[in-house]
């Protein structure tokens, strides 16, 4: 059993006995993706194995709380509660400037121009560098401010 199944699971616990359904029904969600892997694997993930399936489900709350109608605080609130408790199991995410950075970094020492060709290969390097400490979208939208 991995290590953040571990922790997830002894959390989900001590949720139980607080009677944190919110806390208890995300925990449960990741406990279940992550332990069906290891079963359809037959081995026990890697840390970073682990952490996609946080971030799978961290991108899918995002999503929900962009669908959400204004009118409906509540739901923002939870939802927003629920990406808090996701984003607390992933390492710090990069900020926007370090993002920024980091894809000047590469483009240096690669020698590529900041051009649009140059950006499969950007996209590529920084989500290999910078796995569980970012995501896609947040990259793609900063890469397309600095290419031509």
């Amino acid at each position: 059993m991995g290590e953040l199944l571990t922790q997830l699971r002894r959390e989900n616990m001590q949720a139980m006995r607080d009677h944190d359904s919110l806390k208890k029904g995300v925990l449960s969600l990741l406990i279940s993706a992550i332990a069906l892997a290891e079963k359809e694997a037959g081995k026990t993930l890697e840390k970073e194995e682990e952490l996609a399936y946080v971030q799978r489900e961290l991108k899918q709350t995002r999503e929900t709380l962009a669908e959400t109608p204004a009118s409906r605080q509540d739901l923002i609130d939870e939802t927003n509660q629920k990406i808090a408790l996701l984003e607390s199991y992933l390492p710090r995410q990069l900020s926007d400037e370090e993002i920024t950075a980091a894809i000047e970094g590469i483009l240096k020492e690669k020698g590529l121009e900041p051009v649009k060709r140059s950006q499969g290969i950007v996209m590529k390097e920084m989500m290999a560098r910078f796995k569980g400490q970012t995501d896609g979208k947040t990259v793609n939208r900063i890469l397309g401010s600095i290419l031509k």
